[in-house]
């Protein structure tokens, strides 16, 4: 039942105390030294089993896991088969109870111990058997050393067995830390690639932006030099007091669209070259009120056209200091009230303010009659290129560009501008531009 192999002193000597005593150190740190450089679980297991029976000149030898509320004989080295692969309840076999209790049990007849389903013994050689738990404080499984013949382990023989199921715990810990540095290094790996991806695609669209915005740049010019030829005729013939009214209206619509196209290339040029820092007001004293009315007149054929108008609320004062550039201000009131007429309704209006906050401060208020915007959405207007179309408004001719560059030359003054509805429920929305007061 327990043969001797030659040159395989352990074993021949397994029932000589004073031999194991005289070799278990040196074994024990032979053992702990092959845990410890153990590459995975099922080498460490076998390097364990293996261990386990020399230590302690045993006929065979188990590694159990817990794998939850049941032991899983995970390894076994002995003369024959014991319960290799088989799980057992928690509270049906020895191992179970060593990792429950966290201590070792030694059982030196299993037709004696009631910790012994014999009826999962009997078709073994086990006789005897002595078990301790991996990691005791919390025990995630038990090594068990098992004889052919009734005996009592020794305490040198269990101290042995602790020790190394001791190193086994810290051995499966440094496996356990090793597969975790190893997905983390994969992890690492996978987000250098995925930086270097980034930083790539990154530098592609900042390749494509820069040509975007030469492009825009090279349509702007080309823009610009017809419209204001366009500006010239039209404003020409309009001030010719002998014009039909007939033709009067078609050159006042003619003078419109022409000084769109030149504000929409005016705004794709200063919206390209935002980056560049090239949007800088010249500071002069202005009339803001002033300023109002000539943007109403400008745009007053636009909204006659749709049988809408523009109203300088009651009550405003006739004059509205600020510190601004007149063109970049004007630029941003037209496109303000060109907004503003495209989402009021036929018959409608457009009620424009400028009046003092206070010392500091003055404003301007843009506020249409139309839907109005959803509040989750009222910084997203003044994106670059974005449209918020409503099913509901007739004119959709906008690009996206008028309120980025108003949020831009706003901001070049040192002010605000902010999008918010008309209060006391009304209908529509209200721009408010504040710029610092003279």
């Amino acid at each position: 039942m327990n043969p001797k192999g030659p040159g395989d002193p352990a074993r021949s000597n397994g029932h000589d105390p004073s031999f194991r005593e005289n070799h278990g150190a040196e074994r024990l740190l032979c053992a702990v030294g092959e845990l410890w450089r153990a590459p995975d679980l099922p080498t460490l297991l076998s390097v364990a089993a293996r261990a386990a029976r020399e230590l302690t000149g045993a006929d065979g030898a188990s590694f159990v896991l817990r794998d939850g509320e049941l032991c899983h004989y995970a390894r076994e080295d002995a003369i024959s088969s014991l319960w290799q692969g088989r799980r057992f309840p928690m509270s049906s076999c020895v191992s179970g109870w060593v990792m429950l209790n966290r201590r070792p049990a030694i059982v030196d007849d299993i037709a004696l111990d009631p910790r012994i389903p014999l009826g999962v013994y009997r078709p073994t050689f086990v006789r005897s058997m002595a078990m301790v738990p991996i990691h005791a404080r919390a025990p995630l499984g038990a090594i068990g050393s098992y004889w052919g013949s009734t005996r009592v382990a020794t305490a040198h023989e269990v101290t042995l067995l602790q020790a190394l199921a001791d190193g086994a715990a810290l051995a499966m810990d440094n496996i356990a830390l090793r597969e975790r540095m190893g997905k983390a290094e994969a992890r690492i790996d996978e987000l250098d690639a995925l930086t270097r991806e980034l930083a790539e695609r990154h530098e592609a669209l900042a390749e494509g932006q820069r040509q975007g915005d030469a492009l825009n740049e090279l349509l702007a010019h080309d823009l610009r030099s017809p419209a204001a030829g366009i500006l010239l005729t039209a404003r020409a013939r309009l001030r010719d007091p002998e014009l039909e009214e007939r033709e009067r209206r078609r050159w006042s619509r003619v003078l419109c669209s022409a000084e769109l196209i030149q504000r929409t290339a005016m705004n794709l040029l200063d919206t390209s070259s935002r980056q560049l820092g090239a949007l800088v007001p010249r500071l002069d004293e202005l009339d803001l009120t002033a300023l109002l009315e000539e943007v109403a007149e400008i745009l007053e054929p636009f909204a006659a056209s749709r049988d809408q108008r523009i109203a300088l609320r009651p009550g405003a004062p006739r004059c509205c200091r600020a510190r601004g550039d007149a063109d970049l201000l004007r630029r941003v009131l037209q496109n303000l009230l060109d907004n503003a007429l495209r989402h009021t309704p036929a018959r409608g209006a457009v009620h424009v303010e400028a009046r003092p906050v206070d010392a500091r401060w003055v404003e301007v208020l843009v506020c249409d009659e139309g839907p109005g915007i959803p509040a989750h959405l009222r910084d997203h207007i003044f994106d670059r290129y974005v449209r918020l179309d409503d099913p509901n408004v007739a004119s959709r001719s906008g690009r996206g560009l008028g309120l980025t560059f108003c949020k831009l030359a706003v901001e070049a003054h040192g002010g605000t501008i902010e999008a918010r509805d008309n209060g006391d429920g009304r209908p529509g929305s209200c721009f408010c531009v504040r710029l610092p007061a003279c």
